[in-house]
């Protein structure tokens, strides 16, 4: 589906708007994909398992390795699920799958709600939580990312590979399970260089809002101290720690660190209240967002932050295992 004014302003939402009106009505889903999308090997078969098990979904097919998602897709890996929920603060467009009434839906909810230089990923966004569609998304990813020049400017964030692709000799059925119980997403960001935590939050459209990583541990009595003495036992035993300082230097491993201490935090609590077991072998799979990962950890207290949690049981990563 080309752009309709490809000599107007730079803009995806024009073919976006175009691609979604042409789904066939006798269709269950309508699948569109944009030009800088790679589909993996196997890529329906996986696509049709996937909505027949959640029918009423939308499903994004692929979620670059910094983005806010690809840490729930982490979590979810490592806890053997096969689909995470999207906690973008858009919907991640490079492959998108909707319900085929949803998507006949969305020509006229972007003519009459969604200025014209609106990004088409927010438009998406905003119109899912509108007919409150659930956005999901494999965790290997079904689709990775063409590195091509991008009309709409992306070129400035990067690479964005997919977080994590399906080997070629895996099953593309069921069962399949999706990553839920989530209270609190890590999340690195890479511009500022920083470590989140995203808290569930019903009152902003993708149900999540950022706060502080360290504040979050530092309400359940893990303080700094102890962040960076744990982070400092870790690098004293590899033979590339120096070049890791000298490198990304000592900040960004340090933000990295507790991004990576965040994942084990929550990853234990999950398992503990499923009563399931963390797949780390399997967890390396996943493309980590900047170098360097923690491995294993201890069981941890779940829920929001809270004040004066004097009571609250400490989580220290118990040797973390390298890379």
């Amino acid at each position: 589906m080309l752009d309709p004014e490809p000599d107007g302003p730079p803009s995806a939402l024009r073919a976006a708007r175009r691609a979604w009106a042409a789904a066939d009505p006798e269709a269950t889903h309508h699948l569109v994909l944009q030009d800088d999308a790679l589909p993996v090997a196997g890529c329906l078969d996986r696509l049709a398992s996937l909505a027949a098990a959640e029918p009423d979904a939308a499903f994004s097919l692929h979620a670059e390795w910094g983005s806010m998602t690809s840490h729930a897709i982490r979590l979810a890996a490592v806890l053997g699920h096969t689909l995470a929920p999207v906690v973008d603060d858009y919907i991640p467009c490079v492959a998108l799958v909707l319900p085929v009434e949803a998507a006949l839906g969305f020509e006229e909810y972007a003519r009459t709600k969604v200025a014209e230089d609106a990004p088409d990923d927010v438009a998406m966004l905003d119109y899912l939580a509108d007919r409150n569609i659930r956005a999901l998304i494999p965790v290997a990813n079904l689709v990775d990312h063409h590195e091509a020049l991008s009309l709409v400017g992306n070129n400035k964030f990067g690479p964005r590979p997919a977080t994590c692709l399906p080997p070629a000799d895996t099953v593309a059925d069921g069962p399949h399970s999706l990553l839920t119980g989530l209270d609190v997403i890590p999340y690195y960001d890479f511009w500022g260089q920083y470590s989140d935590a995203l808290l569930p939050d019903d009152s902003v459209t993708n149900g999540w809002v950022r706060t502080s990583a360290r504040d979050w541990l530092l309400g359940r009595g893990i303080t700094r101290e102890e962040l960076t003495a744990t982070l400092e036992e870790s690098l004293a035993r590899r033979p590339e720690s120096d070049l890791l300082r000298e490198r990304i230097s000592e900040v960004v491993l340090t933000e990295l660190w507790i991004v990576a201490f965040l994942h084990g935090v929550v990853a234990a609590g999950l398992a503990r209240d499923d009563g399931a077991s963390l797949d780390l072998t399997g967890s390396r799979k996943n493309r980590p967002p900047m170098p360097g990962t923690c491995a294993r950890f201890p069981r941890s207290p779940r829920g929001a932050p809270k004040k004066n949690a004097s009571t609250l049981q400490r989580a220290i990563p118990d040797d973390p295992a390298p890379e």
